[in-house]
């Protein structure tokens, strides 16, 4: 008797433990995923939501915020986890992977890895592309692994165009559009007014080329701008292409020297070398604080100098810091030898450089308005000036911006568009109502209109973009992996893309999309990285996972 009331009495101790270690598990905090609050962006967010919930039973509440908004929200890391998208800088893997290096500027979800941050130097700083393809390969093995984000789709762009506009050209790399060459031929009613009306869909939050980060920026800036070179219709960099004549590349590949044409500012002020050396240093003076400096780290020094301590205004050593930038910037391998020369030194050879100096962070800055402006250059018409093929005329915040022909740009012979009139419309139908009725010259086709418009000539154009869930990675829930790869285990990533995209988009398999190519021309995905992730979703383990995970963090499965 004695034996079986000390088992029971052990019993009851235990039984107490128990529910004293359930009932000590911390319920779950609200989930929040924050993404755009245009209509299809609220669409694709809900369609994560959905799955979360069936998948995990767990509820998430969307907060659908303006463009500007979310990337502020991002960029100051506030968010649990963020509904995101990367579109290839230049066409390497380095475009994608670079990213999420520790402390990288666009390392949002504070994810740190000693193993892939060696990974990414290596494949940076070696002039040998197999390694740099077995050591971006491996990254990218590491960073998939830990899940700090979630790939889930490599989209395909889709998009009708009246049978008059002509040349618009849609890029897979860079700034997307290419507005140079494109005029209308047989639009009704005449061609004497050459215009093209588009809809952006979005305020463009930022067109200063050194600060600028977002698509729709970028469509702007690389309109009224230009570089030491332009890609051509064909994609290709070639010498006078851009605001640089001709260029000579030493033996060792390392010391590029520009001599650049004449050319004018809009105001009328010569463009000269002095202001590319002056543009790509305020990109990467750390007091600028540019999230694409990081672009420039292939010139000499770049890295070096961006990385400085910027003293905040009670610093008692502020003079000294800021001169110590100051001197340094002048150690910056990028040097106006005189008005029409440029010199470029680099880290190491670069096979993509030339890619690179057609990059919207490449492109000069007027020192004339910048330093007279400060913060508030190109915030308004009247407060900003161009060099390239068109000028912004009428910018209606929120509404309407208007870009018109440079008279001053050197090739304005080979610019037969008098205009572009872009609006900022948010919702699916109205762009495609307004299309239809001939309001429009060219707009984007959602899924859930494809078939309407499939027999009027829509055309299809696989991006070189990669679509993914960022977990913050210092938050209470997902700091765990374990919890991350639950959430990315729980998306059908083909039934995403078949019932909620049904635009043609792929599942992601990994992060770098197979439009972008490695070592001899081949996609980087086929040949070096493969399958990494699922197509379906794989409820078991991401329910094993989420528990796991979870208990380790002393939370409560819901």
């Amino acid at each position: 008797m004695r034996r079986v009331l000390v088992v029971l009495m052990a019993a009851l101790v235990l039984a107490t433990m128990s529910v004293g270690l359930v009932s000590a598990a911390k319920p779950l905090p609200k989930l929040v995923l924050l993404s755009g609050d245009s209509q299809i962006a609220r669409l694709y967010a809900q369609g994560v939501q959905e799955m979360i919930r069936k998948n995990l039973g767990l509820p998430i509440e969307i907060e659908a915020v303006d463009f500007k908004t979310r990337l502020q929200k991002m960029r100051n890391k506030d968010f649990q986890i963020v509904f995101a998208g990367w579109g290839a800088d230049y066409d390497d893997p380095m475009t994608f992977l670079d990213m999420w290096v520790t402390d990288g500027p666009f390392n949002d979800v504070m994810w740190s890895n000693p193993s892939y941050d060696k990974l990414i130097d290596v494949a940076k700083t070696s002039s040998d592309e197999a390694v740099r393809m077995k050591a971006m390969s491996q990254a990218e093995k590491i960073l998939i692994g830990e899940m700090p984000i979630a790939p889930l789709y490599w989209p395909a762009w889709n998009y009708v165009e009246h049978p008059y506009v002509k040349n618009v050209i849609r890029k897979t790399v860079g700034s997307d559009y290419e507005w140079k060459w494109a005029y209308t031929e047989g639009r009704p009613g005449g061609d004497k007014d050459q215009f093209l009306r588009l809809n952006f869909g979005e305020e463009p939050p930022d067109l200063d080329p050194a600060t600028s980060t977002d698509q729709v920026s970028f469509w702007v800036i690389n309109a009224t701008y230009e570089g030491l070179a332009r890609k051509n219709p064909e994609m290709k960099v070639l010498p006078g292409s851009g605001l640089a004549e001709s260029w000579t590349v030493s033996k060792d590949r390392k010391v590029y020297t520009f001599k650049l044409r004449d050319a004018k500012w809009s105001d009328g002020v010569a463009v000269t070398a002095y202001d590319f050396e002056y543009g790509w240093k305020r990109a990467i003076d750390p007091r600028t604080a540019s999230q694409y400096a990081y672009m420039m780290y292939v010139i000499k020094n770049a890295e070096k100098v961006n990385g400085m301590e910027v003293p905040d205004d009670k610093d008692p050593k502020k003079a000294e810091k800021n001169k110590a930038i100051d001197d340094a910037l002048a150690t910056v391998g990028v040097k106006a030898l005189d008005a029409k020369t440029l010199r470029v030194e680099l880290e190491a050879p670069t096979p993509f450089f030339l890619d690179l100096i057609t990059f919207i962070t490449y492109m000069p800055s007027p020192k004339h308005m910048v330093e007279k402006l400060g913060d508030e250059y190109a915030s308004e018409v009247d407060k900003m000036v161009a060099c390239g093929p068109f000028k912004v005329s009428k910018w209606q915040h929120e509404y309407k911006i208007i870009l018109e022909k440079n008279p001053n740009y050197w090739d304005a012979k080979s610019v037969k568009l008098q205009r572009i009139e872009a609006d900022m419309i948010k919702d699916i139908a109205t762009p495609l109502n307004m299309f239809d009725a001939g309001e429009l010259d060219f707009v984007g086709v959602p899924g859930t209109y494809i078939d309407q418009y499939r027999n009027k000539g829509m055309k299809t154009i696989a991006e070189a973009t990669s679509w993914y869930l960022e977990f913050n990675c210092k938050h209470e829930i997902f700091k765990n992996a374990k919890v991350r790869k639950a959430f990315s285990l729980a998306i059908d990533r083909q039934a995403y893309v078949d019932y909620v995209l049904k635009n043609g988009s792929l599942p992601a398999t990994s992060l770098v999309p197979p439009t972008i190519h490695g070592k001899d021309g081949v996609s980087f995905h086929d040949v070096y990285v493969g399958d990494l992730l699922p197509t379906k979703a794989d409820v078991k383990l991401a329910k094993q996972l989420l528990a796991e995970g979870l208990a380790e963090l002393g939370y409560a499965m819901p």
